[in-house]
């Protein structure tokens, strides 16, 4: 039996991620979905066991933004693979997060069914 894959949407839009997770499902309808709009609340379902797959992060958000949820991730020493899905567009955005070992991708918004195509394969 195939284990679910695990899939945490962190972004502080619900349209978002209500988009995002559609796409999602579209590509693995066997994905376990889950989406939050504060990555602090993301943060204590992980430091309370909770497991992931794959992360998309947007980095611009109040509060706590991106490159905190990064920092703090890094201290669980979880194995997830994190790609950044930002509108942002500054060079030293996507520089900062090759940084993070965890990052593996950084995606411009929107997040579309071709480019989730490339990153499930």
């Amino acid at each position: 039996m195939t284990q679910k894959k695990a899939i945490l949407l962190i972004d502080d839009d619900p349209v978002t991620n209500m988009i995002n997770e559609h796409y999602i499902s579209s590509q693995d309808g066997a994905a376990q979905i889950t989406a939050f709009l504060k990555p602090q609340e993301a943060l204590e379902k992980l430091r309370d066991g909770a497991m992931a797959d794959v992360i998309f992060l947007d980095i611009n958000m109040p509060e706590m933004d991106g490159w905190q949820f990064l920092d703090e991730f890094q201290k669980l020493e979880k194995t997830a693979k994190v790609f950044i899905l930002s509108s942002s567009i500054d060079p030293n955005d996507i520089k900062r997060s090759k940084q993070y070992v965890s990052v593996v991708g950084f995606i411009s918004k929107p997040l579309t069914s071709i480019s989730l195509k490339r990153l499930m394969v």
